[in-house]
């Protein structure tokens, strides 16, 4: 139950437990200040709504079981399902809001109601057989593959007893989801309600407990966010003692869980454990390839071997050794010999001039080494030769007006 003030804000709010039963007709609650309820200050008969309690100007109390509003009542200004003016502040005046039968109008009738305390509450101490003690979240599929209706919650029981699930409930963002059945020892329950989307890769932690049936939580779990597709979250004992979530690429809904690290490839493809991605499957160095193939080795796979095409010409025919085709021998070549002087070409079965051997015809002259032995002579052959071309570049050069004046003569008189 929740009361609201004047201004619309919470101000007050009374829970029940799920253990306690309603033994009378009604219950009565009444301001912990007031003097009639000096005595149950501390008692479930008593609210502590504010320092003057409900006020009379307005208000709302609203009546919930579980997260639904099952009943409400307001007045003066705040607005509900069952709206009433507001309290009048003169004792002489002062009335209840009291709920009307059928016949009314109206819900609530403003009348000189006053009841007595009542103890109508009591609370039931649960029967040894509601323990949910022993039952663990195993196994979590969020990331479906193909459809939401591939997520599942798995349930385990490692007590040596069985478990009644209805005293158990699931708790996931704030909503409740009641189990049913028994799960014996060691046995798996895999729970799926159409009602309930996981989030398939959350931004941020996912929460999820376990609670029986009488509010008290007993099991939580907390994971991580960057979940992968195809993949769940199960729990896993490395050293038998301490369990520990990992995300495994083995989905195992009902049965023993199967830690797998990376997803499973198609055939020919294998994982590169550093990107955790499929990759083409190398072919191992001594692989051996049938007849007819070669390893190649840039792709390491078997290749066919290329075969070399031989070309056999027919008769009448020989191979272009130039064009490697097949050409037909010219009749006359079959029939004739090659005049005096020709020979038969073996690469074309043509006649061609036969090439005159030269040799004889221009010996080479014999060097005699003696002669070249000495290096003075080919200095002084040098500069011999040298001074001679310097003297003529001289004399040129000396009598070069009167050699021009030679030459322009010569051409004059020819001219003439």
């Amino acid at each position: 139950m929740v009361y609201f003030n004047s201004a619309g804000n919470e101000s007050g709010r009374i829970t029940f437990d799920e253990q306690q039963i309603l033994t009378d007709s009604r219950l009565v609650l009444g301001f912990n200040k007031s003097p009639q309820y000096a005595d149950y200050s501390e008692s479930p008969y008593a609210y502590n709504f504010g320092s003057a309690g409900l006020a009379s100007t307005a208000g709302k109390i609203q009546l919930f079981q579980g997260a639904e509003l099952i009943d409400e009542i307001c007045w003066g200004k705040l607005e509900c399902a069952n709206p009433n003016s507001k309290f009048a502040t003169k004792p002489e005046e002062n009335t209840s809001l009291v709920r009307c039968s059928d016949q009314c109008e109206v819900t609530f009738i403003a009348d000189d109601y006053y009841p007595n305390i009542i103890e109508s509450i009591k609370t039931l101490e649960p029967p040894e057989d509601v323990s949910c003690d022993g039952l663990i979240i195993s196994e979590i599929h969020s990331y479906y593959t193909n459809s939401s209706n591939e997520q599942f919650i798995e349930l385990y029981n490692h007590s040596e007893t069985e478990i009644d699930l209805s005293n158990c409930q699931l708790v996931y963002k704030n909503k409740e989801y009641p189990f049913e059945g028994v799960l014996p020892s060691g046995g798996y329950y895999i729970y799926q309600n159409p009602n309930l989307t996981l989030t398939k890769d959350p931004t941020t932690y996912n929460y999820y407990a376990l609670k029986y049936a009488s509010g008290d939580i007993f099991y939580e779990v907390i994971l991580p966010h960057g979940q992968k597709k195809g993949t769940s979250y199960a729990i896993f004992y490395p050293d038998n003692t301490n369990e520990q979530w990992l995300r495994t690429y083995a989905i195992t809904p009902g049965s023993d869980n199967r830690y797998q690290e990376f997803q499973t490839c198609e055939e020919g493809k294998i994982i590169n454990p550093e990107t955790g991605n499929c990759i083409k499957e190398e072919v191992d160095a001594e692989t051996t390839c049938p007849d007819g193939k070669y390893l190649n080795p840039l792709t390491g796979r078997c290749k066919n071997i290329p075969t070399i095409k031989t070309t056999t010409c027919k008769d009448g025919y020989f191979l272009n050794p130039s064009t490697g085709r097949c050409k037909k021998y010219n009749s006359s070549d079959e029939v004739k010999e090659c005049q005096e002087g020709y020979e038969r070409n073996p690469e074309t079965n043509r006649c061609r001039k036969i090439r005159a051997d030269i040799s004889d015809a221009y010996p080479v002259a014999e060097v005699r080494a003696a002669e070249y032995e000495n290096p003075k002579i080919f200095i002084a052959t040098g500069v011999i030769v040298g001074l001679i071309v310097i003297g003529l570049v001289y004399i040129v050069y000396q009598y070069r007006k009167e050699i021009k004046q030679f030459i322009l003569k010569i051409c004059r008189r020819n001219v003439s």
